[in-house]
C-alpha cells in the first residue's frame, strides 16, 4: 500500500528577528498568517540580528516511511544529529561597550517553543498547525557547530559561542539546521512549528 507523503504548509519552521536592544521585542505576521514573537535580550548592549528568508524555514516533503527503519522502529531520536534543512542567524553591528578596550566574550542563543511543549517531549518543537495537521510529528533544531539539539532534556536552551575575547569575531552567520521528528505513530498532514529565539552576549 502506497503511503501518502507529508505536505508542508509554508512555513515549516518560523523564526523572527529584528533590530534588538535591551529587552526589545519584535512582532511580525508571516505570510501564512502565523503571528511570531521573538524577544532578543542583549545584555547592556545593542545588536542587529537577521534570519534568512524573513525567518521562514521550509522543510522538504517526506513520506511516512522516512521516520522508520525497515523493522518499523523509529529511525531517529531527538538527539540524533541527522541531515536537516540549514538556516543561518546573522549577527552584525554589536558593540561591546563604550568603554575603551571592552570586548564581547560569549554569544548565547536560546530557543523555545512559542506554544509550549508536548508532554514528555522537551527536545521537540511541537506541531502548531491546526487544520490538516500531521499527528505526532514536530521539529528539532541542531547547532551546526556543536552537532547537538538546541534543546536540553528539560526543555531549556543555551547554545554558547566562545568569542575568545575578540570584539569582531561575533560578526558572522551562525549555522543551524532543522528536521522532522516523530513522537509517536505518524499521520500525514501539515507541520508548522513556531519558535522563539533569544540572543544575548556578554
Amino acid at each position: 500500500m502506497q503511503q501518502s507523503p507529508f505536505t508542508l504548509n509554508q512555513p515549516g519552521l518560523v523564526l523572527l528577528i529584528g533590530l534588538a536592544g535591551s529587552a526589545l521585542s519584535g512582532v511580525s505576521q508571516a505570510e501564512s498568517a502565523v503571528d511570531i514573537n521573538l524577544t532578543a535580550n542583549i545584555v547592556n548592549n545593542t545588536c542587529q540580528l537577521s534570519i534568512e528568508n524573513g525567518g521562514e524555514i521550509y522543510l522538504p516533503t517526506v513520506a511516512r516511511d522516512w521516520f522508520y527503519n525497515s523493522d518499523k522502529s523509529d529511525r531517529l531520536s531527538p538527539t540524533d544529529d541527522d541531515a536537516g534543512t540549514p538556516f543561518t542567524i546573522h549577527v552584525d553591528n554589536c558593540y561591546a561597550s563604550s568603554t575603551e578596550g571592552a570586548t564581547i566574550s560569549q554569544l548565547k542563543f536560546s530557543f523555545s517553543p512559542q506554544n509550549g511543549f508536548w508532554s514528555n517531549h522537551n527536545q521537540v518543537f511541537k506541531n502548531d498547525a491546526t487544520a490538516g495537521a500531521a499527528e505526532n510529528v514536530g521539529i528539532v533544531i541542531f547547532s551546526e557547530k556543536y552537532k547537538t539539539n538546541v534543546l536540553k532534556n528539560d526543555g531549556t536552551s543555551n547554545v554558547i559561542y566562545d568569542l575568545n575575547g575578540s570584539s569582531e569575531s561575533y560578526i558572522k552567520d551562525y549555522g543551524f539546521h532543522a528536521r522532522y521528528q516523530n513522537v509517536g505513530a505518524v499521520t500525514s498532514g501539515t507541520v508548522v512549528s513556531s519558535v522563539l529565539v533569544n540572543v544575548s552576549y556578554e
